[in-house]
């Protein structure tokens, strides 16, 4: 453990071990999230964080008097002054400021302590649930691929362990039957109780049933091939209705979100300006709520869609990863010499060379295998324009807006073309696997052997994947190696359906010479996998047709305000001693206001809407870039 959490235990960790039966929630939670600190020092150290944080937020509070004092003085005050006369007799005059700020930095003190308690405290809670959505998501694929091996007739351990090795593949579903084999070989429990105390131990549903129906056939002493084959169909059967349910939840969080985010905003930013009518205290409030209230309770509901999506399942494997090395030269000696390292040194020179030439012949290579590469340009570049378009010039708030749009975009649009550009070719793979594995399973249902199967769909035009599969063809022709090939085929491909086929092939193969039913069960699940996509699309995509227009609304009916309304508001006070209609004096400051409240709408609706759709921050980042370049240019051009 780290010095700040020993310091943390030490103060703290005997209380809480004594309150032990109040925090069995989160006990339970930091169980479930497999949070390496254990559960009294993670609540010792949130105890910590929370009085540092309390600390720095009465810091803040103070640093913060000016603004505390403004609004005594144009809101409190006048109000006392107005429905008490005598209030100067009873000294609120004189001590109420004094008062009024010492409470504000005391209440600022302990909201901001007990706010990163309870978020250090939920965070657990979260992760767990997280992980819950992930298992459900990959356990399915995880129990083929024990099906799979269950056909040579191994243990359940060994099948356990072999799963165990493949969480880049699997998941958080193989994540879990990774823990079962460390709680029998470390902890020395029996299997039947690893299996248990995992059952325990899980907040999936799903994945619960499964491990005590397993429970059963492990002391019965039942076929698990037969059980595994059971679980693989029944679960292909049920997640078209667990997919319904989600999209039903979904379009409520899409209403919520419409109705409470974006109505509720602009009905709050009306009421604001008809305020400014009387005075001005009226535009510190629209601040707030533009620049804190619409950013954090966007986060919030971020936050929430994360907690609560069940993602796209290629979201949850590394795809760029490999499962096994692969190995070209199995007849090369491995033994190093004497002069060995004079040759090793050149190889390593020529390979960075070849990369280079590589490189150089084909830049743009690197960034449609990875876009996230394009950032190490961007980001500089952005920083370098932002530094420069303020270097030497007059700082005001439509240059800095100007500096800061076009430096987003410029840090954004290279890398959304090339992510974009992936997720096309991505898209397109997968939609070539379901035709793929069906027509492997048929022409192999027949009595085909596998190299004769591929040779003969290498004839066929399987969409996108025709060339891979010919050069598959090659390989196996050449190396005579089916797990070999199949590794290269998915070196070269890196998509996670084909990730899972080539692991489920390769282990069925491995385990026995008959992978006809695992072709199957393979080309089932990815046509079922295929359908529910272009379904989940279809009525997701009337979700993203009403986040658009709810911003169309928001950015005209502001666009409205600034151009119809201000215009007409007279720029002095009409009635003497009053502050009727000083919100004409504001004018400029009232529209760059609404520009701003527009492309921060834009900027975590284009978001939000990404999460929906695409199941990912990066999918909502181009909805993003273009609702705040529409209110950009609208106010800056039109306004």
């Amino acid at each position: 453990m780290s010095r700040i959490n020993n310091l943390a235990f030490a103060i703290f960790g005997n209380n809480i071990r004594r309150r032990k039966e109040d925090y069995y929630k989160i006990r339970i939670a930091i169980r479930q999230a497999h949070i390496s600190l254990p559960w009294d020092v993670y609540l010792s150290v949130a105890y910590l964080y929370a009085i540092i944080l309390g600390i720095v937020g009465a810091i803040i509070g103070y640093l913060l008097i000016p603004l505390w004092g403004f609004i005594y003085s144009n809101t409190l005050k006048v109000s006392l002054s107005n429905e008490s006369p005598d209030a100067g007799f009873l000294g609120m005059n004189s001590y109420g400021e004094f008062i009024f700020v010492r409470i504000i930095i005391l209440f600022f003190s302990l909201f901001i302590g007990y706010l990163s308690y309870y978020v250090i405290a939920a965070y657990p809670g979260m992760i767990a649930r997280i992980r819950k959505s992930q298992i459900d998501l990959t356990l399915p694929h995880a129990v083929a691929y024990m099906y799979a091996l269950s056909k040579g007739g191994p243990s359940l351990i060994a099948i356990f362990k072999s799963l165990s090795q493949q969480t880049n593949i699997y998941g958080a579903a193989a994540e879990e039957i990774y823990y079962i084999v460390i709680d029998t070989e470390l902890r020395g429990n029996d299997l039947i109780m690893a299996l248990k105390n995992a059952a325990l131990r899980t907040q999936s549903e799903k994945f619960r049933d499964f491990l005590e129906n397993l429970v059963n056939i492990a002391t019965t002493g039942a076929d698990l091939e037969t059980f595994f084959e059971n679980m693989v169909y029944s679960y292909q059967k049920s997640v078209e209705a667990d997919q319904s349910l989600y999209l039903e939840m979904l379009g409520m969080l899409a209403e919520a979100y419409v109705t409470i985010f974006v109505a509720g905003p602009l009905f709050l930013t009306t009421i604001l300006i008809v305020m400014g009518l009387m005075g001005p205290g009226s535009i510190l409030l629209l601040k707030l709520l533009i620049y804190a209230v619409i950013p954090f309770s966007a986060v919030l509901f971020i936050i929430l869609l994360s907690v609560v999506s069940l993602r796209n399942d290629t979201m949850q494997v590394k795809i760029y990863s490999v499962s096994t090395k692969i190995s070209h030269y199995n007849n090369v000696r491995t033994i190093f010499r004497a002069g060995d390292d004079r040759l090793i040194r050149k190889l390593l020179r020529s390979l960075r060379w070849t990369n280079m030439l590589e490189v150089g012949m084909n830049p743009l290579k690197l960034f449609f295998s990875d876009p996230f590469k394009v950032l190490y340009l961007t980001a500089p570049s952005a920083i370098i324009y932002f530094i420069l378009s303020l270097y030497q010039h007059k700082v005001t708030i439509d240059l800095l807006d100007d500096s800061i749009i076009i430096s987003i975009l410029i840090l954004l649009v290279p890398f959304l073309f090339f992510y974009e550009m992936r997720s096309k070719k991505t898209l397109a793979i997968e939609k070539s696997v379901p035709g793929f594995l069906k027509r492997l399973a048929v022409i192999n249902d027949v009595g085909m052997p596998f190299v004769d199967a591929i040779k003969s769909i290498s004839r066929i035009n399987v969409g996108v994947l025709s060339t891979e599969v010919k050069l598959l063809h090659k390989d196996l022709v050449w190396s005579n190696s089916i797990p070999d090939s199949l590794m290269k085929f998915e070196r070269r491909v890196r998509t996670a359906s084909i990730s899972r086929i080539v692991t489920l092939i390769t282990a069925a193969s491995e385990s026995t010479g008959n992978i006809k039913e695992t072709l199957k069960v393979a080309a089932n699940d990815s046509e079922l996998t295929e359908t529910l996509k272009r379904q989940k699309f279809t009525i997701l995509f009337s979700y993203l047709i009403v986040v658009y227009i709810s911003f169309a609304v928001f950015l005209l009916v502001l666009y409205i305000f600034a151009t119809m309304f201000l215009p007409h508001m007279p720029s002095i006070s009409t009635a003497a001693g009053s502050a009727m209609f000083s919100i004409g004096a504001y004018k400029e400051e009232y529209t760059i206001l609404f520009m701003h409240a527009t492309v921060i709408q834009g900027f975590f609706s284009g978001i939000i809407v990404g999460q929906m759709t695409g199941e990912s921050v990066y999918d909502g980042l181009k909805h993003s870039v273009v609702m705040m370049s529409i209110a950009y240019i609208l106010f800056k051009l039109f306004v």
